[in-house]
């Protein structure tokens, strides 16, 4: 899985529409696409989360089923 954490990257993630799972501290604290971002925060579905505090990590929804043999 692939971490977003640069300016051009956050803009990619709200361009193409990618689902962001958000960590902090080894856990998830909360998950959906980017709506916003400024220099200290990012705001994942309605909530704002530090961008020095957390990690950004682009995922599959949970509701997509990855095949795997």
């Amino acid at each position: 899985m692939e971490t977003v954490k640069y300016d051009i990257e956050l803009d990619n993630a709200i361009l193409f529409g990618q689902f962001i799972m958000v960590m902090k501290d080894g856990r998830v604290v909360g998950w959906g696409m980017i709506a916003v971002w400024n220099e200290n925060e990012v705001k994942v579905g309605d909530e704002w989360y530090s961008r020095k505090k957390c990690s950004f990590i682009v995922s599959p929804a949970p509701q997509t089923y990855i095949f795997t043999k």
